[in-house]
């Protein structure tokens, strides 16, 4: 679960030209407006991201508004993302920097596109038909049967969720060269491939095709983007071609439509991006995985630079994330940052993306 709210620590105080009632608070590198005098340099708050929806209680009430969400917004010339709150809002107790309060507080993450899981539901796979005078024994069932698995993202492979620039600005010290690839605003897919051995001589190993969303795994074929682009690339079939002798291979990648976050890419039909191919030792290097997409017909995200290197600043970050699609004449929403052995990877999203796409 992302930690939307956490004991963090106020580590600079920057007054806003012509306002005497607020200032700019940093939080790692979160820019935040709060009370003037309300908190000091090197005090603790607990800080609440953007994307949270916090209760609706009484003490949130001013925030009733917006949904009680939290937004990226912008006021007297300045950006603020986030929230500050002092300890009190807590139950009494102790708590250090870093704590995640998230659920203490009740807080949820607001996405729109956000799946809604079925619990209990069950997926399986097609069962190959085989001899009628084997199939009545057990053993020989058990062997050769799918096993029903419940409808849930597969627990060997991680879901596609990016750790913002803001709250790891520890990176930047890591001088070494990075892929830049664009940040697309769509829906994450994954599509993966597993083998099951067989057991029985003279009998293929079986392959399980499966299809998820961000955030579980979908179920029979149906008109969705993500069974849709699966058709469209044939992804089954490009993965049966990756795979080779591993146990398993996944891909993940965004999927746009004309039904998704606003269509700003102007598309007729649903389409994908690759920005990561797994195997079971790891991610594979971006440029490798963007040469092999592009071997079985699957495209790849963008890829803005290969030899990037952080600057000293979280801002400085930022802006470089500003400017123009590759997709189409939109504002992008971001850029992603991998190391080249695919190993650490970090997203700066480009707050005025935010200010004028999040509604």
């Amino acid at each position: 679960m992302r930690k939307l709210a956490s004991i963090k620590a106020i580590s600079d105080i920057i007054p806003i030209e012509g306002k005497d009632r607020i200032v700019l608070a940093m939080v790692d590198g979160w820019s935040v407006i709060v009370k003037k005098d309300e908190f000091k340099i090197g005090d603790k708050c607990v800080y609440v991201e953007i994307d949270s929806v916090l209760p609706a209680k009484p003490e949130f009430e001013f925030l009733s508004k917006n949904n009680y969400r939290i937004k990226t917004m912008k006021m007297a010339g300045v950006i603020s993302q986030g929230i500050c709150f002092p300890l009190s809002i807590l139950p009494e107790g102790e708590y250090k920097l870093e704590d995640d309060v998230t659920e203490i507080i009740g807080i949820k993450q607001y996405e729109k596109t956000m799946d809604k899981e079925t619990e209990g539901s069950e997926v399986s796979t097609k069962a190959k038909k085989y001899p009628k005078f084997l199939m009545r024994f057990k053993w020989f069932r058990k062997l050769v049967l799918p096993k029903k698995q419940k409808k849930g993202f597969p627990d060997f492979i991680s879901k596609t969720d990016e750790t913002r620039i803001q709250n790891m600005p520890f990176i930047l010290n890591d001088k070494r060269e990075w892929i830049v690839t664009e940040k697309i605003d769509g829906q994450s897919g994954t599509f993966c491939l597993v083998r099951h051995k067989s057991r029985i001589p003279l009998i293929k190993d079986k392959f399980e095709y499966i299809v998820c969303s961000r955030n579980l795994r979908l179920g029979a074929k149906d008109n969705s983007s993500y069974w849709r682009v699966s058709d469209k690339y044939q992804i089954e079939n490009a993965l049966k071609n990756m795979i080779g002798d591993r146990d398993w291979i996944a891909l993940q990648g965004e999927c746009i439509a004309s039904n998704v976050q606003g269509n700003k890419y102007k598309v007729t039909e649903p389409d994908l991006y690759i920005f990561n191919l797994i195997y079971p030792t790891g991610r594979m290097n971006s440029l490798t995985a963007q040469s092999i997409c592009n071997q079985h017909g699957l495209k790849f995200v963008p890829i803005i630079a290969t030899d990037y290197v952080l600057p000293d600043t979280v801002n400085e970050v930022l802006d470089y994330a500003h400017g123009q699609s590759q997709l189409h004449e939109t504002l992008r929403e971001g850029l992603v940052f991998r190391s080249k052995d695919g190993k650490q990877s970090f997203k700066a999203v480009d707050p005025l993306f935010l200010l004028k796409h999040d509604e």
